[in-house]
């Protein structure tokens, strides 16, 4: 039997988040395949609700192959089903012990059994065609995030029926039900309109992540470890920045229409919804580096984690390479030094005959430090961590060096940068990686297919002269950058145009 998605190995290799270089299959004119679970999480709100199921029992996407799970989360009454709701459609309480809508979304996706998860808000009407146009993508690759194009109406839920919202929304006139209403589109998709209708930077297109029209398949959920269900709010950008973090592409489908009813709490109560959600982000996404302004603050989540191998090093140049990196100008950095700590034992030995002399003194020098930590092997895959440093023990970063070298590999959206710093022994190899582009690389690597190749023709890479970077000046016969290749760099103008169209007013 054909899969319903994609092997990542086998489909589509889109780099960085060259989002406008996919064509999907046009609306009503592919098969779907894959199973998709619509996860509906509510507190009270019964009225809305009711519209928002009645739209959803409009879709175009076929009813054997769609099922609706409304997650209630301590609602009094209990929300019920009404009688116009889809065919398979479900209410399931939230996790025991847990409230919030993050805590009631990942209840609902675990008691879900679709491939594809299209997360809605219980207060909106999806145009008939919402549920396809996020599931096409999904039927091209499994590393796709789609965020459907979200506009405010000002009309609350008792101005509407169920029936007339299934009615206009089956003949394709769902912004009927808004006629004479003010309808905005501006404020969730700043980003997209900046980049002409489409997410063309990777290092911000996580932030368009929002729960009210937001998809993603199972398989990308579980590997980036889904929602953090301590988070009220930001929710949903910190599960953004998780699934980016696991190599996922993000796209705005215009064509993937919803309509909230009245005004969200983020509009209605801007200020107070950024303070709240501010706190909790800047602890756990280190890419928004605007929300990390206090200076020398250690954070739950680092910016880098910095790799030194301490195996077979001596003292005094692992010390000046932590001492470096410790002491530079971002201070949101894990050290990680890498040796056989496990062989590391008190029973008797002349000290100064110590034949692991050298690594008891660096764990003894470092171990009272909470920036830095000791591991058998260095790091490896994706994580939260949006850079991970190599440092051979001896290379010492500038006090802005590390700050320079993430600045330059943002600059140039680069996945690797690397260098090698001169020295009495050698040149001492550096390198940058960006672990988001190598989850990208691991996630669409064929058996036997180099990770570094496919990493370079994903992202990017470069080798640098060291001088701006690292004490003792440039290396002899530094190498120049290389600049990312311009395949990457251009945009057709006919894609241009299409994504324009795509992201057009909504449809009448």
């Amino acid at each position: 039997m054909e899969p319903s998605i994609p092997d990542p190995a086998s489909g589509l290799r889109v780099p960085r988040n060259d989002s406008g270089s996919v064509e999907p299959p046009p609306l009503g004119g592919w098969t779907p395949r894959a199973r998709v679970s619509v996860v509906v999480p509510a507190f009270g709100g019964q009225d809305a609700l009711d519209l928002t199921l009645a739209a959803l029992a409009a879709q175009t996407y076929p009813s054997e192959l769609l099922e609706v799970v409304v997650v209630d989360d301590g609602s009094e009454p209990p929300l019920r089903l009404p009688d116009l709701r889809p065919e398979h459609a479900r209410v399931v309480p939230s996790t025991a012990g847990a409230w919030g809508v993050a805590a009631a979304v990942d209840a609902g996706i675990a008691a879900s059994a679709g491939e594809v998860v299209v997360r809605l808000d219980a207060d909106v009407v999806p145009a008939a065609a919402h549920v396809e146009a996020h599931a096409r993508w999904h039927h091209l690759a499994d590393y796709f995030t789609v965020i459907g194009k979200l506009a405010f109406a000002d009309v609350e839920a008792s101005a509407l029926d169920p029936e007339s919202v299934r009615s206009a929304v089956a003949a394709g006139e769902a912004p009927s039900l808004f006629a004479g209403r003010e309808v905005s589109t501006d404020w969730e998709i700043a980003l997209v309109r900046e980049s002409g209708g489409t997410v063309e930077d990777p290092a911000r297109a996580f932030t368009i992540a929002n729960g009210a029209t937001v998809s993603f398949t199972r398989a990308a959920y579980e590997a980036c470890g889904g929602m953090d269900a301590t988070m009220r709010l930001g929710s949903d950008t910190e599960l953004g920045y998780r699934l980016a973090q696991h190599g996922a592409l993000f796209i705005a489908d215009a064509e993937a229409e919803v309509w909230h009813l009245g005004q969200s709490q983020m509009k209605s109560r801007r200020e107070e919804g950024k303070r709240y959600r501010h706190a909790f982000l800047a602890n756990r996404v280190p890419a928004l580096r605007h929300l990390r302004t206090r200076p020398g603050a250690q954070w739950e989540v680092p910016y880098a984690e910095v790799v030194i191998d301490a195996a077979g090093a001596r003292l005094e140049p692992v010390r000046a390479s932590v001492a470096a990196v410790l002491g530079g100008t971002v201070a949101d950095v894990e050290v990680v030094l890498t040796g056989p700590w496990g062989d590391l034992t008190e029973d008797r030995v002349a000290p100064l005959e110590d034949p692991l002399l050298d690594l008891r003194l660096i764990r003894e020098t470092f171990r009272g430090d909470a920036r830095v930590r000791f591991a058998e092997r260095a790091p490896e895959g994706a994580g939260r961590v949006p850079f991970r440093l190599y440092l051979a023990p001896g290379a010492t970063l500038r006090p802005d060096g590390f700050a320079k070298l993430a600045a330059y590999a943002n600059e140039h959206r680069l996945g690797r940068v690397e260098t090698a710093v001169p020295s009495g022994v050698g040149p001492l190899a550096v390198r940058l990686d960006r672990t988001a582009a190598l989850a990208r690389a691991e996630r669409l690597r064929g058996p036997g297919e180099s990770a570094d190749e496919l990493l370079e023709a994903l992202w990017g890479t470069a080798e640098i002269d060291p001088g701006p970077y690292f004490g003792g000046g440039p290396a002899p016969g530094g190498r120049a950058a290389k600049p990312a290749p311009r395949s990457l760099l251009r945009r057709a103008a006919g894609r241009v145009r299409r994504a324009l169209q795509r992201w057009a007013g909504p449809r009448t």
